[in-house]
């Protein structure tokens, strides 16, 4: 129970970033000041710093209700259905709480790999299918900040929220009295000693991605040339990501390269527009993907696959145009191999990675709302490629992230380390 409140929390949180946020402004038109506190990206560095700041300050007595706490606040913000701006920044807070109890309950010492496959399957499935399920929902349009307006009642969320609210109960009464944390925050004496690092990355991904995403607005408020979208404005993340990983002791920040690597690789490639039974396929593509990282790990292979998928979406000539469709089948089976390949880590780590769907939006974001925003109705895959600066880009942010993975493998796991004993 407690496995399937973290799969549908996660993927409810990152429905949420990439989809419910931003209260319909269309900064593109207005100051770019602005976009420094007000849109999506905004909300969403707000919700990454309230995740990882709260999975560090969070008890295990707490975490329950905290989760809670977050859902009834989604609940009734969809119920609502409003489009102001404090609708955004509630639901940025809620999710950001919900992120960190998941987080924290992911770290249970006696199954925390398990659960965090769980978290992460949640979190990749929202990540593929929130932009494909908000097609299905009516009266749905997109502003210049890529967020929906005019939307009615957010039933389905709050659906969802319910649903979730359900399941963290059950698991709050049906769950095993002798599962344990390493400690009180669910770290064990070697991750308490790495906060710092944790905390310096945790909040300074979301800063530095919003910082990235005002300079891009800034450069279309003045007319210069964009050919690279946000790709070139974006990719400064890569450095920041890299160094602050490896600044973090043993393989902990493994996954948040898995995830910027995955959802690089995925933002280039066709995507499905049409009947929703298809995106069921997807889902399990994700599914063995994780299943296979577990028992079969080799997380340099899978991404090696990811760097050829990434270069095959620039491939247009006949007969290997339909070469970006099999890569679409292929990149969730890769992505979810790697992610499930770095696992575990830490639960502040784990708040980073879930958010990354959303905190990396400055890097890929104008691809993804593009191919989404401009759908012709018809049902397949779209013909929207990338341009050669864009694939470049990605192409040596999946081949950077995937040499710092064979060398941070080399790092031997906590497990072999003396942490000065677990506590009881």
């Amino acid at each position: 129970m407690v496995s399937a409140a973290m799969a549908v929390g996660a993927f409810i949180s990152v429905v949420v970033l990439l989809t419910r946020l931003g209260g319909g402004q269309s900064v593109f038109e207005s100051d770019p000041w602005r976009v420094l506190y007000q849109g999506d990206v905004a909300c969403v560095a707000l919700c990454a710093v309230v995740a990882v700041v709260g999975s560090v300050l969070m008890g295990r007595s707490l975490v329950f209700f905290v989760g809670g706490a977050g859902l009834v606040a989604l609940g009734v913000v969809a119920a609502v259905g409003t489009t102001a701006n404090w609708a955004s920044y509630v639901s940025a807070v809620a999710a950001g709480l919900l992120i960190a109890a998941i987080g924290s309950l992911a770290v249970q010492e006696d199954s925390r790999e398990s659960l965090q496959s769980w978290l992460f399957a949640g979190a990749l499935v929202g990540a593929w299918l929130a932009r494909p399920l908000e097609q299905c929902r009516s009266s749905v349009t997109y502003s210049g900040a890529y967020t929906t307006t005019g939307t009615p009642s957010d039933w389905p969320l709050a659906v969802g929220a319910v649903a979730a609210l359900v399941l963290f109960a059950a698991a709050r009464f049906t769950g095993r009295s002798h599962a344990r944390f390493p400690d009180d925050n669910g770290r064990s004496a070697t991750q308490r000693s790495a906060l710092g690092p944790t905390l310096t990355l945790g909040i300074g991904v979301p800063v530095v991605a919003l910082l990235s995403w005002w300079w891009f607005i800034a450069t279309v408020g003045s007319g210069d040339d964009i050919e690279g979208g946000t790709w070139a404005y974006g990719i400064v993340l890569l450095p920041v990501i890299i160094v602050g990983v490896w600044w973090l002791p043993h393989r902990n920040g493994l996954v948040l390269l898995a995830m910027l690597a995955t959802l690089t690789a995925a933002a280039g490639l066709p995507k499905w527009q049409g009947s929703w039974p298809m995106l069921l396929v997807f889902v399990l593509l994700i599914a063995g993907g994780l299943v296979s990282g577990r028992r079969w790990a080799h997380p340099t292979i899978a991404m090696g696959v990811l760097l050829a998928c990434t270069l095959m979406t620039a491939i247009d000539e006949s007969p290997w145009s339909t070469a970006g469709i099999v890569a679409a089948f292929v990149v969730p089976v890769a992505g979810a191999h790697v992610v499930a390949a770095c696992l575990p880590t830490t639960a502040p780590v784990s708040t980073i990675a879930v958010a990354g769907p959303a905190t990396l939006f400055p890097v890929v974001g104008i691809t993804v709302a593009y191919s989404f925003s401009s759908s012709s109705g018809s049902s397949g895959f779209d013909s929207r490629q990338l341009t050669t600066t864009e694939v470049i880009l990605a192409a040596v942010t999946v081949a950077a992230c995937g040499v710092a993975v064979a060398f941070l493998t080399r790092r031997r796991p906590p497990s072999d380390i003396d942490e000065n004993a677990l506590l009881p």
